[in-house]
């Protein structure tokens, strides 16, 4: 059976959102790594590009919480299938989401990270709609 508290991804969801510790970001992530889904590519890459996504969020949502699912290593690839909940700061409304990441790991950090998470879903519960642009 496998053990998902072994993953640097384990690690990256737990002190990074549960422990809500932004200093975790620049001890985890390398400093020119990607985060594809979550980081435009006209921002910054590392470190720096992430806290723009994570203080966004974190200014929209708190009691974040990651629960790491399951979770697969090989080689230098990790992927680990998440539910987040979180209260919307500005509505106290709870929302439920979930999603997928998938790094590849460089000396024990994350280099690039691929994420795939149900943020329609996520803003749907907040009573936003989607609505085609002209």
């Amino acid at each position: 059976m496998r053990n998902v508290k072994t993953t640097l991804l384990y690690h990256w969801f737990d002190e990074v959102w549960n422990k809500d510790d932004a200093n975790a970001i620049d001890r985890l992530m390398t400093s020119t790594a990607t985060a594809k889904g979550v980081v435009a590519d006209d921002q910054p890459s590392g470190p720096a590009g992430f806290k723009i996504f994570f203080n966004d969020f974190r200014s929209q949502f708190h009691n974040v919480k990651v629960e790491v699912e399951e979770a697969i290593a090989q080689d230098d690839i990790e992927t680990a299938r998440t539910s987040v909940s979180a209260i919307h700061t500005k509505s106290g409304k709870p929302v439920n989401f979930s999603g997928m990441c998938m790094v590849r790991v460089a000396d024990g950090k994350i280099a690039e990270a691929w994420n795939n998470y149900d943020f329609l879903n996520l803003y749907q519960q907040l009573g936003q709609k989607l609505s085609p642009t002209e």
